[in-house]
């Protein structure tokens, strides 16, 4: 078996493949994957699939619970309401500050887990040193200090992301021309505030 990992590594890896994402990735391989089955073996009388078929009823079943891929890590919330998993850091809800949270990395994206309830979902940074942001993470703080709302990293994130669109910058200025800015930058945060994502 080992022996048959090195053979795809080396016949579908090399060189590695261009692809724009791991489920195009995920996709040739299942496609190499049912065109070595029809392999043969040096001078093997059967392929791969037909000695499969005689193993198969040998293989013990799968287990009922699915196998956790991600990796595990426990970092604490730091003073501006982010975590660092490997290089980069991500952002968690403001009560996290100062707190354990559990983290699983997957190729793609991470989980945050306070205890055993997910509190944030981030698509993971592939380059280091970068940050990753959630606005929803930072309105309740926004809410008490709106002066830092105009100038917030996680504003400019939301932004670059479609996540705070025109309309709510429309929402914003009507609100900051009806009360002023501190009030009404208020009123606007409060209004994007959601408290059921922090529990």
């Amino acid at each position: 078996m080992e022996g048959q990992i090195g053979y795809f590594r080396r016949n579908h890896f090399t060189p590695v493949p261009e692809v724009e994402s791991l489920a195009e990735l995920n996709e040739l391989v299942d496609q190499w994957d049912l065109r070595d089955g029809r392999r043969r073996i040096g001078s093997r009388p059967r392929t791969i699939d037909e000695y499969f078929q005689v193993e198969r009823p040998l293989l013990m079943p799968l287990p009922e619970e699915p196998f956790e891929t991600g990796r595990l890590f426990t970092p604490r919330g730091d003073r501006y309401s982010k975590i660092a998993v490997r290089t980069n850091r991500y952002s968690v809800p403001i009560r996290l500050i100062g707190k354990r949270v559990r983290v699983v990395l997957h190729a793609s994206h991470l989980v945050v887990y306070d205890r055993n309830v997910e509190v944030a979902r981030h698509e993971r940074l592939i380059a280091k040193g970068g940050s990753r942001l959630d606005l929803d993470h930072y309105l309740e703080a926004l809410i008490r200090k709106p002066g830092a709302f105009p100038g917030a990293t996680a504003l400019e994130q939301a932004r670059s992301a479609g996540k705070f669109t025109p309309v709510h910058d429309a929402w914003w200025t009507a609100e900051v021309k009806a009360h002023g800015d501190t009030a009404g930058t208020r009123v606007s945060a409060y209004g994007l505030f959601s408290p059921v994502a922090y529990g």
